[in-house]
């Protein structure tokens, strides 16, 4: 009897560490999704700095980490935006990228009248491939070239807004709102898992202007 006791909590030891192991396996292999922005060092600093990419990821990212971003007035995919830095903090963003602060509180999220869904971990990021090259959407009110969503580097957009990646799909939303003193917006993409169980990842992008 003791033999059989010990044989079952050896294989209920070993099944706990099995989960445990899946879970943490899954939770690795998580498709990331994060927000960007377009920036330029503020007005009349010298040597003026234009076009710089930052991430504003929800996890930590290693240097040559790529993403995909979305041309949403074009509903495309485009490859790819590739980390280039360390993590960034708001001295540095300030001091070595010479941001205005509306901006680096745009890339930290701060300044919301709501709670974001995560804190930012920023990043600067340089253009690659297609991306390197690419022009965007060109439409009335277009700003897709300023920001948006950051997705895995082998994501792509069907018609209807499913968003694919990892053999998951994804139902995208998006929603764009007025700050209260009207200066400025933001953007909130939320993705809900299409066929199966799970919280859906938000996204929020703010634009300030200065």
């Amino acid at each position: 009897m003791l033999g059989r006791n010990i044989t079952q909590a050896l294989l209920l030891a070993l099944g706990l560490a099995a989960a445990l192991d899946a879970a943490a396996q899954a939770a690795t292999t998580a498709p990331v999704f994060g927000g960007w922005r377009n920036l330029h060092s503020a007005n009349g600093i010298e040597p003026a700095q234009d076009d710089l990419a930052f991430a504003m990821l929800p996890t930590t990212a290693a240097k040559g980490t790529r993403f995909s971003i979305l041309d949403r007035e074009a509903n495309r995919v485009v490859c790819c935006m590739v980390i280039s830095s360390e993590r960034l903090q708001a001295d540095a963003l300030e001091t070595q990228y010479k941001l205005p602060g509306v901006w680096v509180s745009d890339l930290l999220n701060e300044g919301t009248d709501t709670t974001p869904p995560y804190a930012p971990r920023v990043y600067e990021m340089k253009r690659d491939g297609a991306l390197a090259s690419y022009v965007f959407h060109d439409a009335v009110e277009a700003y897709s070239d300023l920001g948006g969503l950051l997705l895995p580097p082998d994501a792509s957009i069907d018609a209807t807004g499913t968003i694919k990646t990892g053999g998951a799909a994804y139902r995208l939303q998006f929603q764009s709102t007025t700050f209260a003193d009207e200066d400025g917006a933001l953007d909130r993409f939320t993705l809900r898992p299409v066929g199966k169980a799970g919280a859906p990842a938000i996204v929020e992008v703010p634009y300030a202007t200065y």
